[in-house]
């Protein structure tokens, strides 16, 4: 009756489940042991003379997902295949992590490869099957799936080459990561400047920061475009392991080629803050200066830090600029 009630809810008009409760609503009532009463109750209703479809039911992909997972948990894997079938016709996709066990999901994935259903593979699909390899350190297997996705015609995207990335440089492949980047930059999808990038917040990640500066220079010096987020996080970096001189020239080389565009205040306030303690008045009044031309605004907490470092050096030209940059 329970679960008779929340598909009742689910076909209402003005009614949405969320996630958390498609989750809780399959612990309570024990879907798990038992997932096929689901669709016995769907059937119930068709025949009852209810038009029910996922787009009536407005169920969303990981609602769709939580079911799916316990359909392959329990083995039932024509039940699941089914079920990719009716997300097919919603334009949902399965994400095959959701699958229990890699076997599982392999299955089910040349399965809805072969075709005959509604549902075809799309880059969710490949990228979840790959992020899964890399995790268990099988990236033989994570490659093997990235040719199989190019050859059914899915174009990687960055987070599928991110995955990767990462694989192989936990496993300390880096010359792997590399000429997976060559294989998918080739394809046209994916720049260099994305997939390098990637490959920088994996160094930082696994500690390789001598890899990531080396990197982020030859990008520099062949007008390769590192994105912003890999820029803040390898310059901060830089700065926790007390180098922030380097850390800042490497801010100002890349500031000259104007591709750091959104990072956030808290890295140039990191920068001035340690540039001040450590003595660099100089790169500090540079940085100084450069801050109302960007736009940017100290938060209070910095600027009383920097200000306190500056009075040492009798800078009062430089700590009223400070005070003016957090107004």
């Amino acid at each position: 009756m329970g679960l008779r009630f929340f598909i009742w809810a689910g076909l209402q008009s003005k009614y949405r489940h969320s996630s958390f409760t498609y989750n809780k609503a399959c612990e309570l009532l024990q879907i798990n042991r038992n997932p096929g009463v689901v669709v016995d109750i769907v059937e119930g209703y068709r025949v009852d003379g209810y038009v029910f479809s996922a787009k009536a039911f407005k169920a969303d992909t990981t609602a769709y997902n939580v079911v799916l997972r316990l359909f392959c948990e329990n083995g039932d894997m024509d039940m699941a295949e089914e079920l990719m079938n009716e997300m097919g016709l919603s334009d949902f996709y399965p994400d095959m992590i959701t699958c229990g066990s890699m076997e599982r999901a392999l299955e089910l994935l040349g399965e809805i490869e072969r075709g005959g259903g509604n549902c075809s593979p799309n880059v969710v699909t490949y990228t979840s099957v790959i992020q899964s390899f890399c995790e268990k350190g099988q990236t033989k297997e994570a490659l093997e799936i990235l040719d199989r996705m190019e050859a059914f015609g899915c174009a990687p995207n960055r987070v599928t080459v991110s995955s990767l990335i990462n694989g192989f440089c936990m496993e300390g492949h880096v010359e792997k990561a590399y000429k997976a980047i060559d294989k998918v930059v080739a394809g046209g999808n994916v720049s260099y400047g994305d997939c390098y990038s990637s490959l920088i917040l994996s160094f930082v990640k696994f500690q390789k920061l001598e890899e990531a500066e080396k990197l982020i220079r030859k990008m520099l010096a062949t007008g390769v475009k590192p994105d912003s987020l890999a820029s803040s996080i390898l310059i901060r970096e830089l700065c926790l392991e007390g180098r922030v001189l380097d850390g800042f020239y490497l801010f100002d080389e890349v500031e000259k080629f104007e591709f750091l565009t959104s990072i956030d205040s808290d890295l140039y306030s990191i920068l001035l803050v340690e540039l001040c303690q450590q003595s660099h008045l100089v790169e500090a009044a540079k940085l100084a200066r450069l801050l109302p031309k960007k736009g940017i605004r100290l938060k209070a907490s910095y600027i009383d830090s920097i200000a306190e470092n500056l009075k040492k050096f009798e800078n009062e030209e430089l700590v009223k600029q400070l005070s003016m940059i957090g107004k």
